[in-house]
């Protein structure tokens, strides 16, 4: 299922940007959840990996180029499509690598437009997509999705925004289907996801409020790694 923002400190914007979309997703069979945020603050607080995030970039609070660099700063693969009254905030967007931008009102020909354009994005493999095999049936899930996964009485636990999944199987395998430039060993029991990292010690790293150890073996390719990954996403 996609997870589409529309960000609007307009009540009136919002929602008719909120109903083209779900009328694109309805009419090319793409199931979707569109949630509205009245400004960037929101958005921000919310803490989701969105596919898809609609910004005005006019807002009161914390407009769309803060916001959505913001947004960048925890999350470089979500598709960013402004929303503006004027074409030439909109040049802007190549600053943090937005797809397009679309002129207010929205219409049903530029949520095609955009929508189909992200729809090849997220379809070009830019997300890997998971199928795992748990006890209550068969889960699918981004690579986006993942916070961490640690080795648990024999078992594997995905971690992730979702909820957490038991399965069988051995580290060494996630870890070569995972995207390296993502996720890294910590320790012999745990693969984490960079873009979930708040913090990185020498001898623990933060995803959220759950602290997990460094091993002095990992200590320098996980330091190594998390600071190159930083440096990409700002």
């Amino acid at each position: 299922m996609l997870l589409i923002a529309v960000v609007d400190d307009d009540p009136k914007d919002a929602a008719l940007l909120k109903e083209c979309v779900e009328a694109y997703c309805n009419r090319n069979d793409h199931p979707a959840m569109v949630r509205v945020y009245q400004d960037g603050l929101d958005l921000i607080r919310g803490a989701e990996t969105h596919d898809i995030v609609f910004l005005d970039i006019q807002m009161g609070k914390l407009d769309g180029l803060e916001t959505a660099r913001l947004v960048r700063k925890i999350n470089r693969e979500s598709i960013l499509v402004f929303v503006t009254n004027m074409a030439q905030f909109a040049i802007k967007g190549y600053e943090v690598d937005a797809l397009d931008f679309i002129l207010k009102p929205a219409s049903p020909a530029s949520i095609t437009y955009v929508m189909d354009k992200a729809m090849k994005r997220l379809d070009s493999g830019t997300r890997a997509l998971f199928s795992l095999k748990t006890s209550e049936g068969t889960v699918s899930l981004s690579a986006n999705d993942i916070l961490y996964v640690e080795v648990f009485d024999h078992n594997l636990v995905y971690h992730t925004t979702r909820g957490d999944y038991s399965v069988r199987g051995r580290l060494s395998d996630v870890n070569e289907k995972l995207d390296p430039e993502r996720f890294v060993l910590c320790n012999r029991s745990f693969i984490v996801n960079l873009r979930h990292v708040s913090n990185v010690t020498a001898d623990h790293l933060l995803i959220g409020d759950t602290r997990i150890s460094v091993s002095k073996s990992h200590r320098k390719e996980l330091m190594k790694r998390f600071s190159s990954f930083l440096g990409d996403s700002l």
